[in-house]
């Protein structure tokens, strides 16, 4: 059953329940007597109603103060169910090579997120005259996607020979196109930022290879033109403490603070790619770890407010390897601390969306101790933070937009019931798997 078809289910409990006289715009709904998890307070909301207008929530109250009316669509299917903001993925690939990645392909493994439950993506660079024409069918409806928010990539001259950059760049030249800027000390920082900007991104990256003082002239400049950056936690050779403070809103992937002070002690890192696994083999690794000291890092992140976007999903598979497993074991570890420091953690997947962000949820649960509310208000809050748009997404409020996953079975009791999808609305319209 498509979106469409459930939407005219409900309609017909409407009107065999409605008098002949009354008036009914479906752009105006209640879905009556459901539990909503508040990610704000971390509390659960018993038997409220929740109150949609067109593409936002009109309001939201406890059900017994909620008095029904003919012009505004009762929905009762929800009662009971347990309703969280919808899904927000912080780290997703959609367009690096558009060539090779089909737009139709693209399309069913969009569909695919919106309907488990993910209202919102946050792409993490590549060819935004694909992202520009999958963001604007999402936003209108023209596909069944989650909203898609894109960036405009900036990095330093010698990152361009990558090959990604130059399948992004196909039919222009790598590091010229006004999505994909190499950047130097002779740049023309506020004509850069203004062309990404006209690729209509909604952020801009920064990637690799950049000074402190370019990263700075970005950022500064980036505020005036009001686009947020994002970044990668650390460009060789500028160092994630050299980041943070630079105004940047997110920084990503964990293996990344190691360059603060941990990747230039080669002694050590050869032992870790050394080591043998042993039936005491999480002792050693908490011993490795605990002799560590991201502290700094922990607290720069809290000072400056940026959301840290771990991506724990892309290092799962190096603990395969001998030679690799460190990067999962250290960065597992890195997390937890991090969390339990205070810094706000969002959810991304970065997986090539092999996987999704409940996986990156069910990962921060299971292996780096995140409760499943911690869990949830990083792939939805801190999502939104780490995206720049919480302040019309990530949380269930009046006046954001009506983004909302239905679960049949309470999340915070399991990490998995996240998968127990009922009912998915995004951008005020109604869509169900079954």
């Amino acid at each position: 059953m498509n979106h469409k078809t459930f939407i005219l289910g409900f309609l017909t409990v409407v009107f065999t329940s409605l008098t002949i006289n009354a008036q009914f715009h479906f752009e105006t709904y209640a879905l009556q007597n459901v539990n909503i998890i508040d990610v704000n307070t971390q509390q659960i909301l018993s038997d409220y109603t929740i109150v949609i207008h067109k593409d936002l929530i009109s309001n939201i109250l406890p059900s017994k103060d909620y008095v029904s009316n003919d012009s505004i669509q009762s929905i009762n299917t929800v009662k009971g169910k347990f309703v969280v903001p919808g899904l927000i993925d912080a780290h997703v690939h959609f367009a690096t090579d558009p060539t090779a990645e089909r737009r139709d392909e693209a399309e069913k493994v969009l569909q695919e997120m919106l309907l488990s439950g993910i209202t919102s993506v946050r792409d993490m660079a590549g060819d935004t005259r694909a992202l520009s024409s999958l963001s604007r069918d999402a936003w209108v409806g023209d596909i069944d996607a989650p909203n898609i928010y894109y960036s405009s990539l900036m990095a330093g001259t010698t990152f361009f020979a990558d090959p990604r950059t130059i399948a992004s760049a196909q039919g222009g030249k790598s590091g010229e196109m006004p999505y994909m800027k190499a950047i130097d000390d002779n740049s023309n920082i506020s004509l850069e930022v203004a062309q990404a900007i006209g690729t209509g991104a909604h952020g801009i990256k920064l990637y690799a290879n950049l000074t402190p003082k370019q990263i700075n002239k970005i950022v500064e400049e980036a505020k005036k033109q009001h686009i947020p950056v994002w970044s990668h936690a650390a460009h060789n050779p500028t160092k994630p403490s050299e980041i943070i403070p630079s105004g940047v809103i997110s920084v990503s992937h964990a293996n990344l603070l190691l360059y603060e002070n941990v990747m230039e002690n080669k002694e050590l890192v050869n032992s870790w790619k050394a080591h043998e696994a042993t039936e005491n083999d999480a002792l050693y690794w908490d011993e490795e770890f605990n002799a560590l000291d991201f502290s700094n890092i922990y607290n720069l992140m809290i000072k400056y407010d940026v959301v840290f976007d771990p991506t724990l999903t892309v290092f799962e598979r190096y603990n395969e390897k001998q030679e690799t497993k460190w990067l999962y074991q250290i960065s597992k570890r890195m997390i937890k601390q991090a969390h339990e420091a205070g810094v706000k953690v969002a959810a991304g997947s970065d997986s090539d969306q092999a996987t999704f962000v409940q996986y990156e949820m069910k990962l921060l649960v299971n292996e780096s101790d995140f409760s499943p509310m911690d869990a949830l208000v990083s792939a939805t809050k801190y999502a939104a933070m780490a995206t720049g748009i919480l302040k019309d997404e990530g949380t269930i409020e009046k006046g954001k937009k009506a983004n909302l996953l239905f679960l049949n079975s309470n999340p915070i009791d399991n990490v998995d019931h996240i998968d127990t999808v009922y009912l998915v609305i995004k951008n005020g319209k109604l869509y169900n798997s079954n």
